[in-house]
């Protein structure tokens, strides 16, 4: 059987460097289907505003000021979690529901820990690698059982598609990876550092000038025991050049 991605026996980070290593080029993270001018969505978030992860964002993005890239603000680091819908395409009282539903949801998931780093990328971004993948799923999945009693399914990409992370830069261009890659793969040794999860945000997206601005909508808090801390893992994946 196939191990599930992100756990022990598959890193999350690890995998999602296997993949960035694949890459030939990059492409236009803004040349988005569904998106235009003044259109705006309801999205699930781990916002992130600890100092720790902050710094460590800060010092990989002063090695990335390329006329290709658009540094995300600091003070707006994020973990999309879920989409709920676009504005135009859900009604109000369907996001009231998908609220008071996930609110009831939330009990059940504990707080969790989520190691952030090192740097890696995808087609179209820079952003910081998560573990474990499992809670974020488990909330996601949670969020996803929110949604059933609403006239609103929003198509998201399977669980086995969706990769957790916190982006710092989005590609706004179409340009080779391995320029890119080889200056990613010089900032992985960073430390990595941990940040505690406690609460998910649900936002009003829109994308202005080449960024992500949101309003925050609700802030809730997930309430279940704790569950111990998972024991930290080896780095060593994160010098591991493509091969």
């Amino acid at each position: 059987m196939k191990p599930e991605a992100g756990s022990l026996a598959v890193p999350g980070p690890a995998l999602e460097w296997d993949a960035f290593c694949r890459l030939e080029s990059m492409n236009n993270h803004w040349d988005r289907p569904g998106w235009s001018e003044g259109r705006r969505a309801y999205y699930w978030y781990l916002t992130v505003d600890d100092a720790q992860v902050i710094e460590l964002a800060a010092r990989c993005q002063a090695e990335l000021d390329l006329p290709y890239l658009d540094l995300v603000p600091l003070d707006h680091l994020h973990l999309t979690v879920k989409r709920l819908g676009f504005e135009d395409e859900i009604a109000a009282k369907d996001v009231t529901i998908a609220q008071a539903a996930a609110l009831s949801a939330a009990k059940s998931i504990p707080p969790f820990a989520l190691e952030v780093g090192p740097l890696a990328g995808s087609a179209g971004a820079v952003r910081l690698s998560v573990d474990p993948w499992r809670p974020v799923n488990q909330l996601r999945s949670a969020l996803g059982d929110a949604l059933k009693n609403t006239s609103r399914t929003p198509r998201t990409p399977p669980a086995a598609e969706f990769r957790p992370h916190i982006g710092i830069a989005y590609c706004n261009a179409a340009v080779a990876a391995r320029p890119l890659r080889n200056i990613i793969e010089r900032l992985r040794p960073l430390p990595r550092v941990t940040v505690r999860i406690d609460h998910c945000q649900l936002v009003l997206l829109e994308r202005r000038d080449h960024a992500y601005r949101w309003s925050l909508l609700d802030r809730i808090r997930l309430s279940a025991s704790p569950e111990r801390r998972p024991t930290d893992k080896a780095a060593a994946d994160a010098s591991r050049p493509c091969h």
